[in-house]
């Protein structure tokens, strides 16, 4: 008896459905059906982000990126993941930055260049003569993050975090241990970088301006014979091969960060955007450490295959370095504030007064 009236309760139950969905008009039934299915489609199809980085295939900034992304896919369960490219395929740097302004891309991984044409005051970083190691480098960068990052939200991109390039060195066809050396080489400039525009005019210098992806070419048919570069980048884009001399000391610190449009962040949930914030912090610095390490064993590859390294006389470092000083003052209310260089040099001289000694 109670299994007869039970199934004549879920006959009832069914009865009532029918009758619901036989009073739906056949149109309104049709477009729930349809607005159903693809609200579930939207919510399963996880967002992209088009990312752009200079780096090839197989370094150490590519496979640290790759990393990276695997991580954050894991974290937002399949919703957020980048579609990287690699190698300079979305052009330089100067190309990828007005990409992502039209939508084209959304982030990128940038050297000080590409960021300072977003926000022009990064480049008190790359001044040169300024850091003497990478432990001055980071107690400017970590007192300055919150600083530029305000900066770059001002212009409609989020900073995600650091990285760097490294100490940057001369490379050569022939021995640059003179400042009269230095002019008669033919020097690759990046093109359209108007600290080292600011640099070749001090130093009376004529560079090559080019895009930083046709400067192995320019090595290949001699229209340049001299490059700078940290010795990483020189292996990895595979300029040092038509070198043969690096000068020592390194000039200055390549800085770099992630960046990505705003609008495009802001598509992204609560949850999603903390996710993509803390991943970017722990594969910032992991990319750091290893770029440091890389340009360590890198200066050996470098020996290995047949570089030769020389040194700039002891009186043409002095000379450099108080021109390198007058540039640092000429680019005040150009590329930076006189507030916001001063800090940079007192964090310096901050950090050299309280190390301890070794």
């Amino acid at each position: 008896m109670g299994k007869q009236f039970l199934e004549y309760l879920t006959e009832i139950k069914r009865s009532r459905r029918r009758a619901i969905l036989e009073n739906i008009p056949k149109t309104v039934f049709v477009l729930l059906v349809v607005f159903y299915s693809a609200a579930n489609l939207y919510a399963a199809k996880p967002t992209e982000i088009k990312l752009s980085i200079l780096a090839p295939e197989g370094s150490t900034w590519m496979n640290i990126m790759n990393e990276f992304n695997q991580e954050l896919e894991k974290e937002t369960k399949g919703q957020v993941k980048f579609k990287i490219y690699a190698g300079g395929v979305s052009g330089d740097e100067l190309d990828v930055i007005r990409k992502i302004r039209i939508g084209q891309v959304h982030a990128g991984g940038f050297t000080g260049m590409g960021l300072g044409q977003v926000v022009s005051a990064v480049r008190v970083l790359e001044l040169p003569f300024i850091f003497k190691n990478y432990e001055e480098v980071d107690h400017v960068t970590s007192n300055l993050k919150s600083y530029f990052e305000a900066e770059f939200e001002k212009k409609g991109f989020i900073f995600l975090g650091w990285a760097e390039a490294g100490f940057v060195n001369v490379f050569s066809t022939s021995p640059v241990t003179m400042l009269s050396d230095i002019k008669k080489i033919k020097m690759w400039a990046w093109e359209g970088d108007p600290l080292v525009k600011a640099l070749a005019d001090a130093y009376k210098l004529v560079p090559v301006s080019l895009s930083i992806t046709d400067v192995l070419t320019s090595l290949q048919t001699g229209l340049i014979d001299s490059f700078y570069a940290p010795p990483l980048a020189a292996i990895a884009l595979q300029w040092f091969t038509k070198v043969k001399y690096m000068t020592e000391p390194p000039m200055a610190n390549a800085t770099g960060a992630m960046i990505m449009s705003k609008k495009q962040f802001n598509k992204l949930s609560a949850d999603s955007q903390r996710i993509l914030k803390e991943v970017a912090i722990k594969y910032s610095k992991k990319v750091i450490q290893a770029t440091r390490q890389d340009n360590a064993k890198s200066y050996e590859v470098l020996k290995k295959n047949g570089i030769q390294f020389v040194e700039i006389s002891k009186k043409d470092l002095e000379d450099m370095t108080k021109t390198s000083e007058k540039v640092r003052q000429a680019l005040v209310g150009k590329l930076y504030s006189k507030d916001l260089v001063d800090r940079v040099m007192n964090l310096i001289q901050e950090y050299r007064t309280k190390k301890p000694k070794s």
